[in-house]
């Protein structure tokens, strides 16, 4: 330690380096650094006698001419006395600094906020200097607690050098500035007051360096820890935090209450950076308080996803940290209020009803942990049950998300576990011992991705497993054909709260049942409907587009009128529409559709996301299953036959967008994916059949070939049809028909379909009817698939010749044939007419058709193709790649268009090029 001395009557100089046995009597400063530290006086601008016209050098002096006046001849200035650019000496005099302070004959306070020019007025003027006494920054900065704690002796003065008292004479107004008890001014030990009240008397004071709001409090608890500049404050607490638990032998806060209800469960795997990051936010609650709200975190998520044993967890990890930890059940206001009165009691607080227990426990001074458990009403304010205090850390379990907005410190949307934490689970609940866990990694991980990573789901079907129900590699198969025992199938230790996955999924249909509000039984009809489809992103502009499909509808339109035209739609279609598209309305409103989503969402049964300014709903895989399988046969049909008419409508009235219709389809996959035998029963079979065929004309757009076969398949079967046998009542499917069975390669079917079709409507149709035009251009493309390219020709000829009066050059059903006489024209090896043909077409669909259409870009695939043929390969190879570049923005990487038009611009590519070196 260096002293500074007087050299002579002017000059103040620094001793030797001096050990503690050879160091004299010292008076000490104590003072706030300026803003600009280059006004400071450094140790070696003293050393070699400089840094008099520094700002700084004016409380230097004031400290050691007052230490004169005092018959004092050393004097420590911690400006000036440290060599700053020795590591070890720094390090050293932080540790140390408590105890210099300690055993300094008198500590002079230095204010230069705080004017009293006349000398020694000091206690008599307090009234006229008070005031910038009590805001003076000193009373804010870390280091000047200890500065103001440790020496036996602390004097005031003001920026004149005028004496204002010292920490005995203004014991009352630093009490009051400070909070800290008069006794602790006086106190020789701090060790008699609480570690969480000395953290109290630091609250809100600033350090210009993070770390130093640690190591500024190392004499106040009485330990040492080495100085690591750049660390940040979060790591120096918890070196701080560590030290003091290790020097007291136990904890920091001795735990005393622990009213946690049950242990963790053994089978607890994983989570293990979200349990690290929500206890350092809690331990930063109770060893950083200052400049902070009340600590609150927030855990949501579905039901059985872990929740509460995260909390578990946590518990135990903090019980060091906490004076008392208080579990509280909030599933129901009464469970919470008794709840409250037993903690209170428990606490030996009085309190004679639940509020009193909550204001107690608001005046604890001992740091507590309180977990709200269950908070999943969406209709209770739980700010209710949060006491009014920064003592406490609060952490709330909830199934709905809108509770993050209580959180204060964190939110956690807890998700499923990763996959390696999954299989863990699963082999540790299956009972298989560790050193066979490799062996079944490969089976575990397919368990755990049917799953998905569900925690609960893991451990019942681990217990399935455990009793010799089947193997772990036979799950999978036999999850298909029982899921819903498999599902339901409760251990018999270790139980969870709801006892299996099902059941946890039903408590939140128990509690929407019991609100009985409009919203609630909207979202309760909703869930078996979202059910029908698949389980992500179903769009609820289907909703809305319902309703606007059900306005073109014919009203009058008798339901008992039969039509070989299958595309008819009747209001029989519309009366079955979901309630919630609420058809007999004047204008659309989707308040109650959002209510109700919403409702379920709070409930942790679906998510939301907005995608292309429309939002979709999703549910977890195991939330779908339950969904389905808790309807009985009869309700799962009902709800079948509404998405049915919903799509029907929509795919017949609403012009979609491409992105639209590739959002739409795993849902009409997912609708014509049911056993068609059993739905068709749902109504007539022709008007089912009616909803059905626009699903089928919709796949046959998308190119779903093989799903589009397998819906007709079972269509017929149902229908009582002969697939190649064309009734007339029928006939509109069996178009339909022909035409998937020339997508699925049954090339003979679908001529001998088609061209039965087509003597039909010319029998009973007239010659420019747009059913007979369409039957003919379908007959025309499978013949050319049939190697019949003249009979093609010929039909497609006589199809565009009867369309050139009737139709307009844009119309799409003209364009459309054009398009498919060029087709056979190239297939005939007419190439040039083919060309000139489609050069026509791609022309006026580029005025009238978006870049993303289909049937733009099929023609211009088609032209770059033909015109490769001509030699014309630059222009093909253009166009080409104006194709590709839109198909890889619009269409999947494994759909069969994309993939086609990526192939030909390979080939043209290098075409292209051999033709460049050439």
């Amino acid at each position: 330690m260096r002293l500074l001395r007087w050299n002579n009557q002017e000059s103040i100089g620094l001793t030797p380096n001096l050990d503690d046995d050879k160091r004299p009597s010292y008076a000490i400063l104590s003072h706030t650094w300026a803003e600009d530290n280059s006004q400071e006086v450094t140790f070696t601008e003293v050393e070699t006698a400089k840094g008099q016209q520094k700002t700084g050098y004016e409380k230097i002096r004031f400290c050691a001419e007052q230490a004169r006046t005092d018959g004092i001849n050393h004097v420590w200035v911690d400006t000036c006395c440290i060599d700053k650019t020795n590591l070890v000496e720094l390090s050293e005099a932080i540790t140390s600094m408590y105890r210099w302070y300690q055993e300094a004959v008198k500590c002079y306070v230095y204010l230069p906020d705080v004017s009293c020019p006349q000398q020694g007025s000091g206690g008599d003027a307090y009234p006229l200097w008070g005031p910038q006494f009590h805001a003076s920054k000193w009373f804010t900065r870390g280091w000047t607690l200890q500065e103001l704690l440790a020496p036996k002796t602390v004097e005031f003065y003001s920026c004149e050098g005028s004496w204002l008292g010292n920490k005995t004479t203004l014991a009352r107004q630093i009490h009051q500035i400070t909070g800290i008890p008069v006794d602790a001014l006086h106190s020789s030990s701090l060790a008699q007051f609480s570690t969480s009240e000395r953290m109290r008397w630091a609250d809100r004071r600033k350090t210009k360096k993070p770390e130093d709001r640690a190591y500024s409090l190392l004499g106040i608890f009485d330990v040492s820890i080495p100085v690591i500049y750049g660390e940040g404050e979060k790591k120096a607490f918890g070196r701080l935090q560590r030290e003091m638990q290790q020097e007291s032998g136990t904890t920091a806060h001795p735990n005393v209450h622990w009213m946690v209800p049950r242990t963790a469960n053994p089978l607890f795997t994983g989570r293990q950076e979200l349990l690290q990051e929500l206890e350092d936010t809690a331990r930063d609650a109770v060893y950083c308080p200052w400049d902070r709200d009340q600590c609150r975190i927030v855990i949501s998520g579905m039901g059985e996803q872990g929740k509460s044993e995260v909390c578990l967890q946590l518990a135990r990890r903090l019980r060091s940290v906490f004076w008392a930890v208080l579990w509280i059940d909030v599933s129901t206001r009464d469970i919470a209020e008794r709840s409250f009165l037993k903690a209170a009691q428990r606490l030996s607080l009085p309190a004679d009803s639940w509020e009193d227990s909550l204001y107690a426990i608001t005046n604890l001074s001992h740091p507590w942990l309180l977990i709200l458990d269950n908070a999943d009403d969406p209709e209770t304010d739980y700010r209710d049950y949060f006491p009014d205090s920064r003592h406490g850390v609060i952490v709330m379990t909830s199934r709905n998300q809108e509770c993050q907005q209580y959180a204060t410190d964190q939110s956690v949307e807890l998700p499923g576990l990763n996959i390696r934490e999954a299989q863990d689970l699963l082999l540790k609940a299956a009972q298989i011992s560790a050193s066979h866990h490799s062996r079944y990694a490969e089976d575990a991980r397919k368990v755990a991705l049917l799953l998905q990573s569900h925690p609960l789901a893991l451990v019942q079907a681990g217990a399935y497993v455990k009793r010799g129900h089947c193997s772990l590699a036979d799950y999978p198969r036999i999850y298909e054909k029982q899921r819903q025992r498999l599902l339901t199938f409760r251990p018999t230790q270790a139980r969870s709260r709801y006892g299996d996955v099902y059941a946890t999924f039903e408590v939140s249909v128990e509690m929407m049942g019991a609100m009985d509000t409009p919203a609630s039984q909207d979202a309760l009809q909703l869930l078996p409907l979202f059910a029908v489809g698949g389980p992500s992103h179903f769009p609820l502009f289907l909703f809305e587009a319902g309703w606007q499909g059900a306005q073109k509808v014919p009203s009058d339109l008798n339901d008992e009128t039969e039509d070989e035209e299958v595309e008819l739609l009747t209001p029989w279609h519309v009366a079955h529409l979901p309630a919630i598209c609420d058809t007999a309305g004047e204008t659309w409103d989707a308040y109650r559709l959002v209510e109700a989503v919403n409702l379920l969402k709070a409930f942790s049964l679906v998510s939301t996301d907005v995608q292309s300014d429309s939002m979709y709903v999703s549910l977890h895989a195991l939330v779908h299953a339950w969904a389905r399988d808790r309807q009985s046969q009869h309700d799962q049909q009902q709800a079948w036959l509404q998405i049915g008419c919903l799509a029907a409508v929509v795919l017949a009235y609403l012009d979609m967008t491409n992105d639209q219709k590739r959002r739409v389809q795993p849902h009409i996959e997912a609708l014509v994916g049911w056993p068609i035998g059993s739905v068709v029963s749902t109504g007539p079979p022709t008007l089912v059949a009616r909803m059905l065929a626009h699903c089928g004309w919709y796949l046959l757009e998308q190119r779903a070939d093989t799903k589009l076969y397998a819906l007709l398949q079972a269509l017929f079967a149902s229908l009582g049809l002969e697939r190649l046998q064309v009734e007339q009542a029928w006939i509109g499917l069996y178009h339909l028909a022909g035409q998937a069975s020339q997508r699925h390669g049954r090339i003979q079917e679908a001529v001998t379909v088609l061209a039965e079709v087509v003597e039909i409507r010319k029998r009973t149709l007239a010659v420019d009817h747009p059913s007979r035009l369409a039957s003919q251009h379908a007959l025309a493309s499978v013949y050319q698939a049939n190697g019949q390219v003249r009979e093609a020709v010929t039909l497609l000829e006589e199809v565009v010749e009867i369309q050139k009066p009737i139709l307009a050059v844009d119309y799409p059903l003209r364009l459309a044939s054009q398009h498919e006489l060029a087709r056979v024209y190239k297939a005939n090896g007419q190439v040039r007419e083919a060309v000139t043909l489609l050069e026509e077409v791609v022309e006026i669909e580029k005025r009238i058709l978006a870049v993303d259409h289909p049937s733009r870009l099929a023609s211009q695939y088609n032209l770059a193709i033909y015109l490769c043929y001509l030699d014309k390969r630059e222009k093909s190879l253009s166009l080409m790649a104006e194709v590709v570049s839109v198909h890889k923005q619009a269409l999947d990487e494994l759909h069969p268009s994309r993939q086609s038009s990526e192939k030909w611009l390979a080939h043209l590519e290098q075409k292209v090029a051999e033709l460049r070196l050439s």
